[in-house]
């Protein structure tokens, strides 16, 4: 058998999942790398060379090539055969920020062997992106986040699988229609109406309104794929900076075209990959949800049965990473998820999160100091060593970064803990985790996140199997010096 690489330029991370996905799959008694090829010797599952990610085409016995049904979703849904896709079927609906790669999600499940009829676990499972490989694959799987729009997206992600293309452009120019034929003011009413009129335009807002209700009236069993549509165009037409994840007020322009000639290029744009896709994979009947919970005391959910999971994926957040709740709080506000005045006590409970509310400075520093948590003795040291560093001149959220980095190694270790409750003995958890740094009182300091996790996860049921290093994707435009420039692949297995 020749399998053929995708024309696009590969991080070598990724041509070495390439040969654990073969190994994994295929089992071939031998693989040999020849130029723009690989040729395997006696594969002994050579039926599923079709679940391959990093390969376009295969042959057998010199016949005709064979795409790959990932070469298919890419081609039709993406740049071009010389760019990697990563916004093919339901992956394109929102762009949230943060989002797990695709393609290494899908690598994840091949690598870990799993196939239908089993079930995976997301404890970080944000808009769903394993959750829709998942489901690609045929395999079970549930996700959990604190994040109410995280579970939002990542519900209509999965309910637009299940949904013909046509079916929703149809729903949606008929709601696009009724909205405008709308003459009555929307009512802006409470705590939600007076929030939304600070962040936007009243004739944008007002839009934004009509359309909301008349995708409830017409949406039917598109409504939420609809309405994760319309929030992913809410900043655009905000009084925020779009393109800042802080909130900072707008200097930039306000979009040339109207929010209702924005929101039906968007979902023909949408349904159009939807189509594109579904015409490979099929409609699908996806067995996989999204839970609004928090992923440290999910083995206490009604609908997370202990020791049921075979397998576990995720990309975590990292310590003081993307302050998520606050970045969607445009939507969550108005897709009515969440509270104008819970925002802040939200973001403060994420794994991760830069926000400490009240009183808890002084109960942070009492644990750090005591190790309340009992974190290995590496991650408590590095916490004190940082805390004993600080300088007169750091200021308050350099002072509260020690505090931080360990309520994430605590809050993490709860997690792992969770995890180890509801999957199976000697099960896989696969983890994407990104390093980090910081400076205090003029020190640089290296946070090697995926050492120190794994080492954590050694204390709270896992075995640390191995850490593969991963390029991390350059970031641009804001925040690009924030940005993680290390990532890994941390495997771990669960006690027999």
């Amino acid at each position: 058998m020749q399998l053929y690489w995708h024309r696009y330029k590969y991080y070598p991370y990724e041509k070495d999942l390439a040969l654990r996905e073969i190994k994994s799959l295929l089992d071939p008694a031998g693989i040999h790398a020849e130029g723009h090829t690989i040729h395997l010797d006696h594969p002994l599952h050579p039926e599923l060379v079709n679940r391959l990610v990093y390969f376009a085409n295969s042959t057998v016995a010199g016949g005709e090539p064979v795409a790959t049904q990932q070469n298919l979703l890419e081609r039709v849904n993406g740049n071009g055969v010389n760019r990697q896709s990563t916004r093919y079927s339901a992956h394109g609906l929102h762009e949230y920020k943060g989002k797990f790669n695709p393609q290494v999600a899908k690598a994840m499940l091949n690598i870990f062997g799993a196939h239908p009829g089993q079930l995976v676990l997301d404890p970080f499972c944000g808009s769903g992106t394993s959750l829709v490989e998942c489901a690609h694959l045929g395999i079970n799987s549930v996700g959990t986040d604190i994040n109410p729009l995280a579970v939002f997206l990542a519900t209509a992600k999965l309910k637009s699988l299940t949904i013909p293309a046509e079916s929703l452009l149809n729903n949606a120019k008929f709601s696009l229609i009724a909205a405008k034929r709308l003459r009555t003011e929307p009512t802006l009413e409470g705590e939600r109406g007076d929030y939304l009129k600070l962040w936007f335009p009243l004739e944008y807002l007002s839009d934004m309104e009509r359309l909301r209700l008349a995708i409830d009236v017409n949406g039917g069993e598109n409504t939420s794929v609809l309405l994760a549509i319309a929030s992913n165009l809410l900043r655009d037409y905000s009084l925020q900076e779009p393109h800042d994840l802080r909130i900072r007020r707008r200097k930039s322009p306000f979009p040339d075209k109207s929010f209702f000639d924005a929101y039906e290029e968007a979902v023909r744009a949408f349904c159009t990959r939807l189509y594109d896709a579904q015409q490979t994979l099929g409609i699908i009947e996806a067995h996989s949800k999204a839970v609004n919970v928090d992923c440290k005391k999910a083995e206490n959910h009604p609908d997370l049965r202990q020791g049921t999971f075979d397998l576990a994926l995720t990309s975590p957040p990292y310590a003081m990473a993307l302050p998520y709740i606050d970045t969607q709080r445009l939507s969550l506000v108005w897709l009515d998820l969440l509270c104008p005045s819970d925002i802040l006590s939200l973001e403060s409970e994420l794994v991760g999160s830069r926000e400490i509310r009240g009183k808890g400075k002084k109960a942070l520093l009492e644990a750090l100091e005591a190790n309340d948590a009992m974190l290995p003795e590496q991650e408590s040291a590095l916490c004190i060593r940082l805390q004993n560093t600080l300088g007169e001149n750091d200021g308050f959220r350099r002072q509260a970064v020690p505090r931080l980095l360990y309520r994430y190694f605590a809050n993490m270790a709860d997690a792992f803990f969770s995890v180890s409750q509801l999957v199976k003995p000697n099960a896989p958890f696969g983890l994407i985790v990104g390093g980090n740094h910081t400076v205090l009182n003029g020190k640089r300091f290296d946070i090697n996140t995926p050492e120190h996790l794994a080492r954590i996860a050694t204390t709270r049921g896992w075995q640390h199997v191995e850490t593969v290093s991963l390029q991390a994707y350059q970031r641009y435009g804001l925040h690009m010096n924030n940005a993680t420039s290390t990532e890994s692949l941390v495997i771990l297995r669960a006690a027999t």
